[in-house]
């Protein structure tokens, strides 16, 4: 069969080989911050949630337990965030940026922002709010959140 015949052929690859090239590229971005993508979505879902305990942050980026108190500790040793055991739950950890952490987020922002232009350029302001639209349709009968990339290798 041709690939005219087959209207659906090769999005996922493509949708792959792109998020493979957009994750490498943002890599590269933040390398002169001294952190990865995934200390990123960290940090920006704890900017956007200041007191959510590592339980709930656990659950959000669907990683073990163990996994998030490892990545939380690199990320307090470097003096991004702080943790405090909760008022109402001692058992808990509540987790918040802290001054530094709030600057490093405030870095991320211009690097994503044009990282994310870098992907766009090539499109009309039109063209690129249907491609938002269309994977955000794709993404959401995946299953698949539009904060942060559930599972990821955090570590």
């Amino acid at each position: 069969m041709t690939s005219m015949s087959q209207p659906h052929h090769r999005i996922a690859f493509l949708l792959s080989q792109l998020g493979a090239d957009a994750a490498s590229g943002f890599e590269q971005a933040l390398q002169s911050l001294h952190i990865t993508p995934s200390d990123a979505g960290l940090l920006r879902l704890i900017g956007r949630t200041p007191g959510v305990s590592q339980r709930v942050l656990s659950q959000q980026i669907g990683v073990g337990p163990s996994r998030i108190v490892a990545v939380l500790d690199r990320l307090e040793r470097r003096e991004l965030i702080e943790r405090r055991r909760s008022r109402s739950d001692r058992r808990s950890h509540e987790v918040s940026l802290t001054a530094n952490g709030q600057e490093v987020l405030a870095e991320i922002r211009p690097l994503a922002e044009a990282h994310e232009q870098a992907y766009t350029d090539c499109l009309s302001l039109d063209e690129a709010d249907l491609l938002r639209s269309l994977l955000g349709r794709i993404a959401d009968s995946r299953g698949l959140s539009s904060e942060i990339h559930r599972g990821t290798a955090v570590g």
